[in-house]
């Protein structure tokens, strides 16, 4: 089963985040997944962080920053990636949101 990107942001869809162009970067996917009860190196990848929910453990935010949204939209439609999606048990779900830095001053600092 490949992953359904459902939009966190109900604004603008996931895909239109990933088609933006000219690209822009550095961009951070933020992955919210929800499993139900029961790492691939490619261009433009930088990290990976995994959260857990404390608790029942049945919700993981995946934290992963690429150097712009065309290497990440390549790499979410490459075809090794497509295949471990499909490992995933029947019933997850993936939300997702594509961002950007942003500056505020005396709180933080953008690109």
């Amino acid at each position: 089963m490949a992953p359904i990107h459902k939009p966190l942001d109900r604004s603008t869809t996931f895909d239109a985040m990933l088609s933006v162009s000219p690209a822009v970067g550095p961009v951070v996917l933020l992955n919210i997944i929800s499993l139900p009860q029961e790492q691939i190196r490619t261009p433009g990848y930088i990290s990976t962080q995994l959260h857990g929910a404390i608790g029942d453990g049945n919700f993981i935010v995946n934290y992963a920053v690429w150097e712009n949204n065309g290497d990440l939209k390549n790499a979410l439609y490459h075809p090794e990636f497509r295949e471990i999606c499909e490992d995933f048990p029947d019933g997850t779900e993936f939300r997702a949101c594509v961002l950007q830095k942003e500056a505020i001053p005396g709180v933080c600092v953008g690109l």
